[in-house]
């Protein structure tokens, strides 16, 4: 039995306010081979989409170049990318392991009383007194 009109408009409806809508223009024939293969591994043309979009973002994120972090001055990310190429890391792995480094170091330095940055000894209210 096909839906009412009454089925029919709520389900337009909510679709119009939960979904968005993008058309994707393939080259003849390859609509049929996206379909294929979908069904080869048990997916609709929709959810094999969608989940190839989201793959590869999240894979975009984690080797995105790091050329349009506005975090790092480009001397920095100059550098950083030398280091990372010299070391066999990505830029983003590279980054991630000097910043982890230099913690460890400051917290070193920190505890023997030496401030991280200028090397100087750290003068507290306790030595003072």
């Amino acid at each position: 039995m096909p839906a009412s009109k009454a089925q029919q408009k709520a389900v337009s409806k909510y679709m119009k306010q939960n979904y968005d809508e993008i058309k994707v223009r393939v080259k003849k024939g390859r609509k049929a081979e996206i379909k294929s293969h979908a069904d080869a591994i048990g997916e609709s043309v929709n959810n094999f989409i969608g989940r190839a979009i989201d793959e590869t973002m999240q894979r975009d994120i984690n080797t995105a170049p790091t050329d349009t972090n506005p975090i790092l001055p480009s001397d920095t990310l100059k550098v950083a990318k030398s280091a990372a190429e010299t070391s066999g890391e990505t830029v983003p792995q590279y980054i991630k392991r000097a910043v982890s480094a230099q913690s460890e170091r400051d917290t070193a330095s920190l505890r023997i009383g030496l401030n991280p940055v200028t090397g100087e000894m750290i003068l507290n209210n306790a030595n003072n007194k």
